[in-house]
């Protein structure tokens, strides 16, 4: 028997990852974020994100998504959960593109 997904606080996290992403970027904008929790393969807890933005996703701020991940592991700690995000980034357009499709 598998355990359950561990139980999460989702808008405290949406907020936390919201503030710290905000603070990283230059031209785009982090608009919202919409958190999952999930198990991977192996069974342990994840937290899938995802970075809804408006803007031009380039350059610096392209270089900075790598990191993203790293900054968000520190600001997950301050606020004690104890558990790995899988980031992505979506634009705005596309991301209310897929809510459309889901709709359907």
């Amino acid at each position: 028997m598998v355990a359950a997904v561990k139980k999460f606080d989702k808008e405290r996290l949406s907020r936390a990852i919201l503030r710290e992403l905000g603070k990283l970027f230059d031209d785009i904008e982090i608009v919202d974020v919409v958190v999952s929790p999930e198990r991977d393969r192996d069974g342990d807890d994840i937290l899938r994100v995802e970075a809804v933005f408006t803007g031009v996703l380039r350059g610096d701020d392209a270089k900075k998504v790598a990191g993203a991940t790293r900054q968000l592991r520190s600001t997950l700690d301050e606020i004690d959960e104890d558990i790995y995000p899988l980031l992505s980034f979506v634009s705005k357009v596309d991301y209310e593109r897929g809510q459309k499709r889901e709709a359907r």
